[in-house]
């Protein structure tokens, strides 16, 4: 494989309970760990290994790589490499669903080293004055990038 990996080991249970309470039409939006948010939303696994492979079979035609796992059919928009990247655009997405009037929810996947980013307060705050159908879900792993969560202190 040419593209770096970050693994969803231990996580699993969270995408599978989330995406099994989800329709094909409702939309996902994943982040670095996406492997498992594509599968349990039923994205082509062919496609995705053909992607981690840089294929232009690929779910990405081969040139997203670990980090940007598409598959619309199943209603998974995308991935993001960014920390926190999926909060804004899940919330944009809700508000087109409101505005297109078609019922679908977006979910956003972060971690918890996205809770230190403001889109998300912004994201959560505009989400509640427009009543957009949106869930947020933090996965939580203890681990911001390398760093443990215990080793992370706030300063006096």
């Amino acid at each position: 494989m040419k593209t770096p990996v970050h693994l969803y080991i231990g996580q699993e249970a969270i995408a599978a309970g989330v995406c099994a309470n989800l329709s094909v039409d409702d939309y996902v939006f994943s982040n670095h760990r996406g492997h498992g948010h594509y599968i349990a939303k039923g994205g082509n696994i062919k496609a995705m290994i053909a992607e981690l492979h840089n294929r232009e079979t690929g779910c990405s035609r081969g040139r997203g790589g670990s980090m940007h796992l598409v598959d619309t059919s199943v209603g998974l928009l995308g991935s993001s490499s960014i920390v926190g990247g999926s909060i804004p655009i899940a919330t944009g997405a809700a508000l087109g669903s409101v505005l297109q009037k078609n019922n679908r929810v977006s979910v956003a996947f972060f971690g918890d080293a996205a809770t230190e980013e403001g889109v998300l307060y912004e994201s959560i705050n505009f989400a509640m004055l427009k009543k957009l159908p949106v869930v947020y879900v933090c996965e939580n792993n203890f681990y911001s990038v390398f760093s443990h969560l215990s080793n992370l202190t706030l300063s006096d």
